[in-house]
């Protein structure tokens, strides 16, 4: 399995998941052909099998309907996203809902709901062939059950969202600050290093942070926060950051088999 996150922020957020020919892209707030050349460039085809749609804010779906149609792939989200973004009679939508895998090739997306200020937000478990990752880019906090569904995965997609020094300091008024922390805003760069701290095994070779707030955070901040817990011996997993504009290195996740 291989994965690239083509870009995550608050203006807009996609990640491509490929393995053996088959290729899904995890929410779609992308413009159009910034996604589908990097699509192409990653995968050699401009071909998808599916769209998995986490949530309904702007900066994840901003392109979905454009997307879906230029590609002619489905579209998976819950009904009451589904509802809020409006049918479309030339778009396939399919329900999605918590717990429930979907088999889309040789990949299988499990969602799951996190705490955030959405509809039905979701983070979603992908298995391959030999290898399995998380990804949630947008979610106030976690529990144990959440921990349960990451531990060990040979890759992570994570949210470090925000400073708590940078944030209580900066220019946004009270209330946005308020909503930002609390229990279904989006995850501090301390409390991302928690999380990790809790899910990282010894299979895990790659963890991404994403969804850095351009305003309220620094990416040597985040990564000076992760590093407390990922390492610096160079044991432990690898640790990338996501970018708005500018994806990733091509993540691949090998055989499965993780670090002894």
């Amino acid at each position: 399995m291989r994965f690239c996150v083509l870009g995550s922020s608050s203006s807009g957020n996609s990640t491509l998941i490929t393995e053996e020919g088959t290729s899904i892209l995890i929410d779609a707030g992308l413009p159009v052909k910034y996604t589908i050349s990097n699509i192409e460039s990653i995968t050699g085809k401009e071909e998808l099998n599916a769209i998995f749609v986490s949530h309904e804010h702007i900066d994840h779906t901003r392109n979905l309907f454009a997307l879906a149609r230029n590609l002619s792939c489905p579209v998976y989200t819950s009904s009451p996203v589904s509802w809020f973004l409006g049918r479309r009679d030339d778009i396939d939508m399919r329900e999605i809902k918590d717990g429930w895998p979907v088999e889309i090739g040789s990949l299988k997306v499990t969602p799951f709901i996190v705490s955030h200020d959405a509809i039905d937000p979701f983070g979603f478990i992908i298995d391959g062939i030999s290898s399995s990752m998380g990804l949630m880019t947008d979610i106030g906090c976690f529990d144990d059950h959440i921990c349960d569904l990451l531990r060990n995965r040979d890759g992570l997609v994570v949210e470090s969202n925000y400073d708590l020094d940078m944030l209580v300091n900066g220019r946004y008024p009270s209330y946005l600050k308020k909503r930002i922390q609390d229990g279904k805003g989006h995850l501090s760069n301390q409390q991302c290093r928690d999380l990790l701290g809790e899910v990282i095994g010894p299979r895990t070779k790659e963890v991404v942070l994403v969804h850095l707030s351009e305003e309220n955070n620094d990416p040597l901040l985040a990564i000076e926060s992760s590093m407390e817990v990922v390492g610096t011996s160079g044991e432990g997993p690898n640790l990338h950051i996501s970018y708005p504009r500018h994806p990733t290195s091509i993540i691949d996740l090998g055989n499965g088999t993780g670090k002894a």
